[in-house]
């Protein structure tokens, strides 16, 4: 049996669930409407970030892309599962030990634009897509977000 010490992986929260969704705007009415989320930001892409507490974001949906929906996916699928840790040393030292054990990276460690936080990708060995990300915009009472002309996009050397 491994001893554990050695392992940096100390996860703190599971960060935010990120779902693949047909209907977006229908989604997002559900979510807002329904089950009283809030909407803290839209990128890009169309991802839609909603949170129910401090968090920048606690749900991500993403729209699901016609080739996906050609491959038959459903409108529940997955798109991420992100896990918090303690911050960007942690991170680092957790891609090492990451990489060093055989897991394929899917992304470089960088810091993203909507939530402000640290963060790389890889997929667990069933293909589930899998994030580590420290250090996420915290939301107040008043709502107030980081305007979207201080977003950066930019990677972080290993």
């Amino acid at each position: 049996m491994d001893d554990k010490r050695d392992n940096p992986i100390r996860i703190v929260k599971i960060g935010h669930i990120g779902l693949f969704c047909r209907d977006v705007k229908k989604m997002i009415d559900f979510y807002t409407r329904i089950l009283g989320c809030e909407i803290s930001d839209v990128n890009d892409k169309g991802m839609v970030f909603l949170r129910f507490g401090a968090d920048h974001h606690s749900l991500v949906l993403a729209p699901m892309s016609e080739a996906e929906m050609a491959k038959g996916q459903g409108g529940t699928v997955v798109q991420q599962i992100a896990l918090e840790v303690a911050d960007l040393d942690a991170l680092k030292k957790i891609r090492k030990y990451l990489t060093a054990n055989g897991v394929e990276m899917k992304s470089k460690l960088k810091h993203e634009g909507p939530g402000g936080n640290y963060t790389f990708d890889f997929d667990d060995p069933e293909g589930n897509h899998l994030q580590f990300f420290s250090d996420m915009d915290q939301i107040g009472w008043d709502g107030a977000i980081r305007p979207r002309d201080q977003w950066q996009r930019y990677e972080i050397e290993d």
